[in-house]
């Protein structure tokens, strides 16, 4: 399931911005997540934190298909000139 989340980042102190994350979210139930932040904002629940890096980018790659961000035809082309 993929749920897209449009937020302002008003919840913030001095170092942090605070996100609100569905309660409902399968990972939650880790009680401890991977917060990994680049250009984009990766947050893996520890029951995959140990998977391959193919498990984790093949399931961004979905969530992001399904939420619109991407569509196939980018992967394609992004595979195609890393390849």
């Amino acid at each position: 399931m993929v749920q897209v989340l449009y937020q302002d980042l008003s919840n913030k102190d001095f170092n942090y911005y605070y996100i609100g994350i569905p309660r409902d979210w399968k990972g939650g139930k880790d009680d401890e997540v991977t917060v990994v932040v680049s250009d984009i904002c990766v947050i893996i629940p520890q029951t995959i934190s140990g998977a391959t890096g193919e498990l984790k980018v093949l399931r961004l790659l979905e969530a992001m298909m399904e939420g619109g961000v991407i569509n196939a035809g980018d992967i394609q082309k992004a595979i195609e000139h890393i390849l």
